[in-house]
């Protein structure tokens, strides 16, 4: 290297910087209480709040001052559990402003205000054995910087044989549930009732998770309307992708934040009539749902929203998505409510015992989704804002964007630690 400024702009130098800025983020982790909505016991409050000030002190931190991109995971125990989104609620507040009873020195603990928060994810596992609170802040520039490594990255993998020769092996899963339905007649005489019963069924499974798999917005694609890297040679710029995010028939587009006063119900018919047109153009793939969902919604303010109308990001999703989209879509909170367990107990005794006598989580925390996210884009002058929500298939539970970019880095870290051994 010739100068600090030919380092900065390595491939090493932008490792050193993941590095840095992985030492800002704040990690806390709460294994002895239970994750509860606002009826949680003041008692419990103070507890969590402790137990929240004991790991920011041994951490040497503070409450974060600018923009914030907050990740929570969850576990519960209850059987009468309630929905993550309830539960996020109340955690995001008590993360906030100290209680009167907590020993902690500030009048904050991770953040000032939740509308701090320009990236957020809730991810819920229901019925474990042990309850769990797990969450990690980062300075939302610092996501924004992860996110612009990750998406390089992959730019470079996309250029690899391999990833050319994944491409090709991939199975057109919606064609070829299509072409099963449209031609059952035939297929019944050619194969028989049963053979066709259930293989229809599993390429409903396959078709809706390709369908749903390709409603996400991928990490580049999110980058860019970011715009990160500022000098992207594709002739457009941060609205220009949000625009084609805008269009897709595969996501949710339903408009604008309500702003001034009545435009709430507003939004919640628009709401209701963009569920009713994606239900006419895709209910032939995704009714009924066999697979577990999560939520991923990018949203863009209107420039001329005051800031004190500014919505939280989670209140977007527990006011005004899931309340019209988990009933609307009959969607579960685990993948274990799609089987059917009497079924698979006469057809493979073995398989439904490996899960035990009680498989699934209690009754009480089968409707919802298994995870949401949301990203706030900035406004832009003279452009209208939209909410955009993709319903992506979530078989395991995990593997939201924040967990997508570190994975990537990480993944490259292995190979370039590969390469330097071998």
């Amino acid at each position: 290297m010739n100068s600090i400024r030919d380092f900065l702009y390595s491939e090493a130098g932008a490792r050193a910087r993941h590095k840095t800025r992985k030492r800002r983020s704040v990690f806390i982790d709460i294994h002895d209480i239970e994750p509860q909505s606002k009826k949680m016991p003041g008692v419990e409050r103070d507890r969590f709040q402790t137990r929240v000030a004991q790991q920011l002190a041994l951490a040497r931190r503070t409450a974060f001052k600018g923009d914030v991109a907050l990740k929570i995971d969850l576990t519960t125990t209850s059987k009468n559990a309630p929905q993550a989104h309830t539960i996020a609620k109340n955690l995001l507040d008590l993360l906030s402003e100290r209680r009167p009873d907590v020993p902690w020195p500030r009048k904050h603990l991770l953040y000032k205000d939740d509308r701090q928060i320009q990236a957020l994810s809730v991810t819920c596992r229901h019925g474990k054995s042990d309850p769990r609170i797990s969450i990690e802040a980062r300075p939302f520039k610092s996501m924004l910087d992860d996110l612009e490594l990750a998406a390089e990255i992959i730019r470079k993998e996309d250029m690899s044989d391999d990833a050319w020769q994944r491409e090709i092996y991939e199975e057109d899963w919606v064609k070829t549930f299509s072409d099963f339905r449209v031609n059952e007649t035939e297929k019944r005489r050619i194969y028989g009732d049963s053979f066709y019963n259930n293989y229809i069924n599993l390429l409903r499974s396959s078709a809706q998770r390709e369908l749903l798999g390709r409603s996400g917005v991928n990490i580049p694609v999110l980058g860019w309307m970011f715009g990160r890297p500022s000098d992207i040679p594709l002739g457009f710029g941060a609205g220009g992708w949000a625009k084609l995010l805008g269009q897709s028939k595969l996501r949710l587009q339903v408009g604008e934040l309500p702003i001034g006063k009545g435009s709430s119900e507003t939004f919640k018919k628009a709401i209701s009539a963009e569920i009713a047109a994606f239900k006419k153009r895709w209910d032939w793939i995704i009714d009924p749902l066999v697979l577990a969902v999560g939520l991923e919604v990018v949203v863009r303010p209107n420039p001329a929203t005051p800031s004190a109308v500014l919505h939280d990001l989670d209140n977007i999703v527990r006011d005004y998505l899931i309340p019209n989209i988990v009933p609307s879509f009959g969607t579960v909170t685990d993948q274990r409510w799609t089987i059917d367990f009497d079924e698979l107990r006469r057809i493979s005794p073995d398989i439904a015992d490996a899960w035990g006598p009680n498989p699934t989580p209690p009754i009480s925390t089968k409707r919802g989704v298994t995870r949401y996210e949301v990203w706030r884009l900035p406004p832009i002058a003279n452009e209208r804002g939209f909410v955009s929500v993709a319903i992506v298939a979530d078989v395991d539970g995990t593997g939201d964007i924040i967990d997508n970019i570190d994975a990537t880095i990480r993944r490259d870290g292995v190979k370039r630690l590969g390469r330097h051994i071998w």
